[in-house]
């Protein structure tokens, strides 16, 4: 009996792994050129100048299931777009402000806590933003310069653009401030059409095949879960989630890729393909078969690092890395790092399913 549940638990982990080997291959991209926050930055919050970290990704345990040590990613190990490089056979991708980066195969200009929207939209609405990070608008500055200074012609043939996720920090404020998830829906068109401009933007400089990503559902994570702490069983779905925060992310995520999808049409005769990233049907897909794909029922809305004695593990005055939080003994079956961000597992698994369903779609542009 022993030995035939070990093989069933190896079976279960190792079929994820098969689904990705059975996909159609992959296009041969030499170059990623990543966008968004803190669920791809590989180490730009941790070199920008003034810059400040909440969740300490600066110091273990951030890092240490992969690296062995922290590298300014906000996870335990890897992010999604490492898991994209690999599978492309290129290497991890450097942060635009590390001064000993190599970029032939790209530039990671990610930073966590970044925005849609500039800082003017919240300071027009009252809305205070502290330390406020590099939005859209900067990260497409910090493009612009790489390519004078690398002298980068604006034929990006085999290069994959990942632009995103943006958003949820946008969000995040408002609903701080009290907000409604009706009033919040109101910001939608907004955020989105930031999203928007900015992918013209990379396109006038050159990009052809860009993976837009949408949200992770919010209603699901640590956080969302121990603020609510609701007792009402009608405020939770089948899987354990908020039906609400779900809610809003599903709004957010449909308002995204109608956006695309008319994109796309206004793009088509320039040869430029988007392709939406579905980050919520994987992460659900995910949670319907966590032990298909490897997760203890356990750990399915617990924080790996957190404080213990919480039901959640999760604590916003307590974050992870610092006093009076742990790391949960096997962050390999957990989903959940640090309440907010997944842990390399997790990031494995949604990668593989992103590869699958939306990168294999994608077609070298010949210039």
């Amino acid at each position: 009996m022993a030995y035939y549940s070990s093989f069933l638990a190896t079976v279960f982990i190792l079929l994820p792994l098969a689904f990705a080997t059975n996909s159609p291959p992959l296009p041969p991209f030499k170059r990623i050129y990543q966008f968004g926050n803190s669920l791809s930055d590989t180490g730009n919050l941790l070199r920008l100048p003034g810059g400040t970290m909440y969740y300490p990704a600066y110091r273990l345990p951030y890092g240490e299931t992969f690296f062995h040590k922290a590298t300014g990613r906000f996870s335990d190990g890897r992010l999604i777009v490492d898991f994209i490089a690999a599978a492309l056979k290129l290497p991890f991708l450097d942060a635009y402000l590390d001064g000993n980066a190599s970029f032939a195969h790209g530039v990671n200009f990610a930073v966590a806590g970044a925005t849609a929207l500039d800082v003017g939209f919240f300071a027009e609405r009252n809305i205070s933003i502290s330390n406020f990070k590099p939005p859209i608008s900067t990260q497409l500055e910090w493009f612009e310069t790489h390519l004078e200074s690398a002298a980068l012609s604006n034929c990006f043939e085999n290069s994959l653009f990942i632009f995103g996720e943006f958003g949820g920090n946008d969000y995040i404020p408002f609903f701080r401030q009290g907000w409604s998830a009706e009033e919040a829906r109101t910001l939608v068109p907004h955020v989105v059409a930031a999203i928007i401009h900015g992918i013209k933007r990379i396109v006038q400089l050159g990009a052809k095949r860009i993976l837009v990503p949408g949200f992770f559902p919010s209603g699901c994570g640590p956080s969302q879960l121990a603020s609510s702490n609701s007792s009402d069983p009608s405020d939770y779905d089948g899987l354990g989630c908020l039906k609400s925060p779900n809610a809003f992310s599903s709004y957010h995520n449909r308002f995204l890729r109608r956006a695309l999808s008319s994109l796309n049409r206004q793009l088509s005769g320039e040869g430029v393909v988007i392709v939406y990233g579905d980050y919520e049907g994987a992460f659900l897909e995910i949670l319907r078969k966590s032990s298909l794909y490897g997760f203890d029922r356990e750990w399915l809305h617990k924080a790996c690092c957190g404080p213990s004695g919480e039901k959640y593990r999760y604590d916003y005055p307590k974050p992870c890395g610092t006093n009076g939080t742990d790391v949960c003994p096997r962050p390999a079956h957990a989903m959940h790092w640090d309440g907010i961000h997944l842990t390399d597992a997790s990031y494995h698994r949604i990668s593989q399913i992103i590869i699958r369903k939306s990168i294999t779609k994608l077609k070298i542009y010949k210039c």
